[in-house]
């Protein structure tokens, strides 16, 4: 089932084209991630799906119904780009109130906010001001805040940027929990290491989808090319094809690492031969 499907959207701002004739879908139980340099209609495209803007042509479905629609909001967990909880309230009350403003009752916010204080390990933090908290710890909070509702899908613009590594490494392992449970996710995000650790499927954006695939699948098609490392002399070659890698490693000696293009310049490729 398509949980999100986007139909030929077109977003303009004057003569600017921010997304062109875009077509795309998130299943069930499934993270998707766009991936795109700045300026390249992510997060356009995010906050049409969500309903905060609509587009000038084309459509966009959540569940089968529009985004604007009443009950699909009580459906969806937003998280946009450099977000954060308010400062002035402790982490229970933005948990609180943000499920009342989305019209969960006062006693399912109450045992769902205990469960997700516990499984985000924010009940030491609970009473804390937002303003206090580190940056992973007002990541948690925000996730928290998009969960109460107990959304079928989770929209997430950048949702590690500015994180050091330990708390990076902390998100992905809620998202990947939250997925196992079959929650659909769909994420923007700078870096590629996130993506290919966490997404089912990438779609490269740069103001139109430029590749479609799973990560196994776009490094299939680009990844044209092996990188050899001489750990005797320290050279490293670059070859084409296995007939070429299998003569070069029959001339080697001692130790080497063959190794495919990552996703990162692979991604580096696409974008480039796309502008």
């Amino acid at each position: 089932m398509n949980v999100i499907e986007v139909k030929n959207v077109w977003k303009m701002y004057g003569k600017l084209v921010a997304n062109e004739d875009i077509s795309m879908t998130v299943n069930e139980g499934e993270i998707v991630a766009l991936l795109g340099p700045n300026g390249a209609g992510k997060t356009t495209l995010v906050k049409q799906i969500y309903g905060e803007l609509s587009p000038n042509k084309g459509e966009i479905k959540i569940l089968g119904k529009k985004p604007t629609d009443r009950q699909i909001k009580k459906l969806i967990g937003v998280i946009p780009q450099e977000c954060e909880p308010y400062g002035d309230l402790t982490v229970w009350d933005n948990i609180y109130y943000m499920g009342r403003l989305k019209g969960v009752s006062k006693e399912v916010i109450k045992n769902r906010g205990e469960e997700l204080l516990n499984r985000l390990d924010l009940l030491s933090k609970r009473n804390t001001l937002a303003r206090d908290l580190s940056g992973g710890l007002k990541r948690r909070t925000l996730i928290a805040m998009a969960l109460i509702n107990d959304p079928k899908l989770l929209i997430l613009d950048e949702p590690t940027t500015g994180l050091d590594p330990e708390a990076r490494r902390e998100v992905w392992e809620i998202l990947i929990d939250m997925k196992r449970e079959g929650r659909s996710m769909l994420l923007t995000t700078h870096y590629l290491d996130e993506a290919e650790r966490l997404a089912d499927r990438i779609y490269f954006l740069n103001r139109r989808i430029i590749v479609e695939g799973t990560p196994a699948e776009i490094k299939e098609k680009f990844a044209d090319w092996y990188e050899v490392i001489d750990y005797t002399n320290g050279k490293v070659y670059k070859v084409k094809g296995e007939e070429e890698l299998k003569k070069l490693i029959m001339n080697l000696n001692g130790k080497f690492e063959v190794r495919m293009p990552s996703l990162e310049e692979i991604y580096l490729q696409v974008i480039r031969n796309a502008d």
